[in-house]
């Protein structure tokens, strides 16, 4: 199946588009893949962009912690091309072999406990979509910190949107 991505001319671009565009090359220094389909409605374009910016710089999360729940959503997703990208990303951010290889295989993580163990496991209590018990809701709170939370629900959010986008586009990893 040929991908369905329309990129934007940037010679026929709107000027809200550019600003986007402009925002992006400020903050990232390159135009992400999804922002060429996201660029088709520049106002979702440029709220994406401020929150994709963000968690690329988010002082909450480690890159390693943020890898695990990006890698994590995009494989609920079952979203190859972000499961490529972000499974070189976990390795290269240092998260070990062993979770990396769980989450591609679908299982949750037994990781030592700790913050990345602790990510893994809230990660994939949302993703399985059940309640997260009041005792365990604190034990996430007392070693994340509610900030941390916060940057983490939104990660997964992003990345769904993300994995979505990209799936629905069959856009396939590079090889």
């Amino acid at each position: 199946m040929a991908h369905r991505l329309e990129r934007i001319d940037l010679a026929q671009a709107s000027g809200e588009q550019l600003e986007v565009v402009t925002r992006l090359g400020a903050g990232r220094g390159r135009i992400p893949t999804p922002f060429n389909i996201w660029l088709h409605n520049p106002r979702l374009a440029a709220g994406m962009e401020i929150i994709g910016t963000y968690i690329d710089h988010a002082p909450g999360l480690s890159e390693a912690e943020n890898e695990v729940a990006i890698l994590a959503t995009a494989v609920f997703w079952n979203a190859p091309y972000v499961i490529a990208n972000h499974s070189r990303h976990a390795r290269k951010a240092g998260v070990p072999e062993d979770v990396v290889e769980a989450l591609l295989d679908k299982h949750r993580p037994t990781p030592d406990e700790g913050r990345i163990g602790t990510v893994c496991a809230a990660v994939w209590d949302l993703l399985e979509g059940g309640t997260v018990e009041d005792a365990q809701f604190e034990r996430y709170v007392e070693i994340l910190g509610r900030a941390a939370i916060a940057e983490l629900l939104v990660v997964i959010g992003y990345f769904t949107s993300v994995s979505l986008a990209m799936t629905f586009h069959a856009l396939e990893p590079k090889a």
